[in-house]
């Protein structure tokens, strides 16, 4: 069977960004309906540098846990509890996982072809690498709090111990090698849901008995709740992470879209609300100077949130008429809502910030959506001819 040859040809703007070259192959993979045109790569090399990052802090940890171990006599060692595998791996396991993490980071940025996006990738890391080691803490003493409740007074000799160790630190290792790989507006939009949706729904059930609905939400982050610091640690790790997703959102859309007083203005009420939502965090709903400041950090997120969605048609170029409409929509039910429950005392507190948290909450993910839409899909999609 003859095959007809086609061509591609290609914008200049692409062939300036990748730097390509003329007769340079290109590998053109067709996944969903959709042809994806990459420049040639090695995977085998890729799967091998992954092995070799990963399994090496892995034997280097195991090596030093087995030295403790001897050390202190410790022939017997229990799954969960103090001086046991899992805060072994807890402990170690944040050490190794952030210095592969910011080792491949490194190497990444190293190889980023953009300048620009290399000096964004610069500067979101401290945010990145604390919202990570957070990350990293909170889900390995959740794991080995439900495997400790799962296993009580389990223990294990030495050998099967050093096992267990290296089993579980390699898996950790080679997750946070992976978010290091996977950097990206997409994947940092999924970790800032994961994380304020489930750092939420954690506090709330780990208060449930202490009844936190009949005073309000913010009691989750107050002296009376169980393990206060986790609810304030969310609210302060996912402020974190919005600032690095602003970042990541604006800095290649003002590269093309440059001194844009409406995308200038967007952004620096989009990081004053993040900074909102951490101080909502960094200041807990206790009584004295602490209230003022809490009330005041929520009482500001809230007027940022509803001058983006007020002004949204003016703020966000070529905005849909689905998003103006929705955002209309959800500031007029936000703005009802606080009518109902301050002038009206229909609603509770605890009901109206769960509405509000909702609503505000899925309004800002559609505005992620919309300006990283509105990058790719006007500013870096083209039309080609094929001859």
């Amino acid at each position: 069977m003859s095959k007809t040859p086609y061509q591609l040809t290609l914008p200049d703007e692409i062939v300036s960004e990748l730097h390509l070259k003329h007769n340079q192959p290109l590998n053109l993979t067709l996944r969903n309906g959709q042809l994806i045109i990459q420049q040639t790569n090695n995977p085998n090399e890729r799967q091998t540098l992954s092995l070799r990052h990963f399994l090496i802090p892995s034997m280097v940890m195991a090596i030093i846990f087995t030295i403790y171990t001897v050390e202190e006599k410790m022939f017997r060692i229990p799954l969960g509890g103090d001086n046991s595998i899992a805060s072994a791996v807890i402990m170690l396991s944040e050490i190794s996982g952030i210095f592969m993490f910011l080792l491949i980071y490194f190497q990444q940025q190293r190889q980023q072809i953009d300048k620009l996006r290399r000096k964004t990738s610069w500067r979101v890391l401290p945010a990145l690498t604390v919202a990570f080691a957070i990350i990293l803490a909170f889900v390995t003493s959740g794991f080995f709090w439900a495997i400790n409740y799962l296993f009580q007074t389990a223990s294990f000799d030495l050998f099967t111990s050093i096992a267990l160790f290296t089993m579980f630190n390699g898996i950790i290792n080679f997750l946070m090698i992976y978010s290091a790989l996977s950097i990206s507006t997409l994947f940092i939009t999924s970790i800032f849901v994961m994380t304020i949706i489930g750092g939420v729904l954690t506090a709330m059930v780990t208060n449930s008995s202490r009844m936190w609905w009949q005073y309000n939400l913010s009691f989750l982050g107050t002296d009376n709740a169980l393990d206060s610091w986790q609810f304030n640690a969310t609210l302060i790790l996912a402020g974190l992470i919005w600032l690095a997703l602003v970042d990541y959102l604006f800095v290649p859309l003002q590269k093309i879209l440059r001194h844009n007083r409406r995308l200038i203005t967007l952004r620096i009420l989009l990081n004053l609300s993040a900074l909102s939502l951490a101080g909502v965090g960094l200041f807990p709903n206790n009584a004295g100077r602490l209230h003022i400041l809490h009330d005041q950090m929520a009482n500001f997120l809230i007027y940022f949130i509803l001058i983006m969605m007020l002004g949204n048609r003016w703020l966000l170029p070529n905005a849909p008429r689905e998003f103006e409409a929705t955002s209309y929509i959800i500031c007029a039910i936000l703005v009802t809502s606080m009518i109902l429950f301050q002038w009206v005392g229909y609603l509770s507190l605890t009901t109206f910030e769960i509405v509000a948290f909702v609503l505000a909450l899925s309004w800002i993910l559609l505005l992620f959506q919309n300006i990283y839409r509105l990058y790719y899909h006007t500013y870096q999609t083209f039309v080609v001819p094929i001859s």
